[in-house]
């Protein structure tokens, strides 16, 4: 069921009141050795509609990309609020071009606009018309992984798990950047839940925001993947899990990877010691390092 207007204004509230960014606080002005990362690509732009909402496709493709190159999905995070910023556009570039390939930069529906699912098949159809356009792009069809970070994290390891479940594609790789994998514990229940980065009721607002407080959507392994089965866990692609010391969901990121491992799965797991949640495509300390361990990943994962 719906919010109503009433419930959805008092998330707002708490969202705005609990922001660590001032509010109407310009953008941030990146470097200028990041902006020249867009000159590695060619850009294409696509929109789609998917459940009645339009969402766009940025579609990176390096300009020293190779023949039957490898495809990364890329997804952003915000909390599924938050929408696609410069920043996702100038760390796609980056990666597709470290992998001589394509990266496919998805702009979904945030939280603020529909509720779940709209995002969660948003980015699940991405993935499927990546991987019916991958041959036309010159790309592998066995080298199609896709990576997010924070909200879009927990999206990519959705969209891996039902991929899994139909058997509609299959990633060779995911890439899991500090996410949310469990969206229905309270948060001061967490493992250190009462020791905290974020507010605890600024991150319960974004999962009640996106989940339209709908506890078996929260609870639903596509939705938290946590809850996923060892059944499904089984299918899964290799992964690779990256936690961050100053983030609270380091717990349980580093649970999903053990879980993952425990039933065959290949993980590499490294938690970024001194790293705070949202560091990768924001630039921020470590980022590099972080990324070139994800290229690493692409560039060697393959059906």
């Amino acid at each position: 069921m719906p919010l109503t207007e009433q419930r959805r204004k008092e998330i707002l509230d708490v969202l705005e009141r609990t922001s660590l960014r001032p509010k109407n606080a310009p953008a941030p002005e990146y470097p200028q050795e990041y902006k020249d990362y867009l000159k590695l690509c060619e850009e294409e732009i696509l929109t789609r509609t998917v459940d009645g909402y339009d969402y766009k496709l940025y579609i990176y493709r390096a300009k020293n990309r190779t023949e039957n190159c490898p495809i990364h999905i890329n997804i952003h995070g915000g909390g599924f609020i938050g929408p696609h910023a410069d920043c996702d556009s100038m760390f796609s570039c980056y990666v597709a071009d470290q992998i001589g390939g394509i990266v496919v930069d998805l702009d979904y529906t945030t939280s603020t606009v529909a509720a779940w699912p709209v995002a969660f098949d948003q980015c699940y159809d991405a993935a499927q018309y990546t991987f019916a356009h991958c041959e036309a792009w010159g790309g592998d069809v066995n080298r199609i992984s896709a990576g997010g970070y924070s909200a879009g994290g927990v999206l990519v390891a959705g969209i891996a798990l039902k991929a899994a479940d139909t058997g509609d594609f299959r990633l060779c790789l995911q890439v899991l950047g500090y996410p949310p994998l469990d969206n229905l514990i309270h948060p001061l229940y967490k493992k250190g839940g009462y020791n905290r980065v974020f507010a605890p009721e600024r991150e319960l607002a974004f999962s009640q925001l996106y989940f339209a407080e709908d506890k078996e959507a929260m609870a639903s392994a596509y939705g938290s993947p946590n809850y996923a089965t060892d059944e499904q866990l089984k299918k899964l692609p290799r992964a690779l899990v990256i936690s961050a010391e100053d983030c609270n969901f380091r717990y349980e990121d580093e649970e999903y990877a053990e879980r993952m491992a425990a039933v065959g799965v290949e993980v590499t797991v490294k938690r970024f010691l001194g790293a705070r949640h949202g560091f990768i495509p924001h630039f921020a300390e470590h980022w590099r390092e972080a990324t070139d361990l994800i290229v690493r990943s692409i560039r060697s994962a393959s059906l």
